[in-house]
């Protein structure tokens, strides 16, 4: 009997403070992690002493559980961010023949050896006759000139050699699309120099006056001499001449023609390389 009377005692003195006020029950586990809630998180009251403490102490903020959500950080756009913006490599030059500037090449060479090779041949065949007192034309003279005998196959001379290696550039060229051709061999100026002999192919077929200083230096080729050459040239009215295509001619002009066609082959690829 004295046994349970102590031990009913001590344990009315443990459930006792020493102010002699009921102890408080403990505060209910934290939920997310089993862990004892601060008094005032969850609107206990907190004394005045816990209250200075707390305002003292600065809170850490707790490291995210491996086991529970955590935040993330936002990612950062490499959009908007100068640091992350590179220069573009230069685009790489292709390498390899290039057909199309082949084909050029062999065609503008082909047509300049043949142009040059018609300047030696006959060009026109003139016939020079004068108006007579009964209104019918007399015949003066006939005599058929080749393209080297006037200043206009000079020039075409000129022409063939430039458009011969011009051609032959664009052949060297043409091997690789990845050398840069220079201006002075530009496709452009094979555009020039063919245009220029379609136009003086027209002249020496349309216009005797191309003509002139051959007919007076062959003039014995006609019969007559220099100085009666010149006097029928310059005769008014002016006498008529007949101007009669041949071979020469008409070889030469189908070759400029022909450079012209390879001249815009050329500049279609030069362009293509830019």
């Amino acid at each position: 009997m004295r046994g349970e009377q102590e031990q009913q005692a001590v344990a009315n003195a443990a459930e006792q403070t020493p102010f002699g006020t009921p102890a408080k029950a403990p505060a209910p586990s934290s939920v997310w992690g089993g862990a004892e809630t601060p008094a005032g998180v969850w609107g206990g009251a907190m004394t005045p002493a816990a209250s200075a403490t707390a305002s003292a102490v600065p809170t850490a903020t707790p490291a995210p559980s491996s086991a529970g959500w955590a935040p993330v950080a936002p990612v950062r756009s490499p959009v908007g961010d100068p640091a992350t913006r590179r220069a573009l490599p230069a685009a790489r030059r292709a390498w390899g023949p290039d057909p199309i500037m082949l084909l050029a090449g062999l065609i503008a060479t082909s047509a300049g050896a043949l142009a040059y090779v018609a300047i030696k041949e006959l060009w026109v065949h003139l016939t020079v006759t004068r108006v007579a007192t009964d209104a019918d034309p007399a015949l003066v003279a006939t005599l058929s000139l080749r393209g080297r005998a006037a200043f206009v196959g000079t020039a075409g001379t000129g022409l063939a050699i430039a458009l011969a290696v011009l051609g032959l550039v664009w052949l060297f060229y043409g091997i690789q699309r990845g050398w840069t051709i220079p201006g002075i061999v530009n496709p452009a100026i094979g555009l020039l120099v063919a245009t220029a002999g379609v136009i003086a192919t027209v002249l020496s077929a349309m216009v005797w006056f191309v003509w002139e200083d051959a007919m007076v230096l062959r003039a014995k080729a006609a019969g007559m001499s220099t100085e009666a050459m010149q006097r029928l040239l310059n005769l008014q009215p002016a006498p008529l001449v007949q101007i009669q295509r041949l071979s020469g001619l008409m070889t030469f002009g189908g070759m400029m023609v022909l450079g012209l066609l390879a001249s815009c082959l050329g500049w279609y690829a030069y362009r293509r390389r830019d």
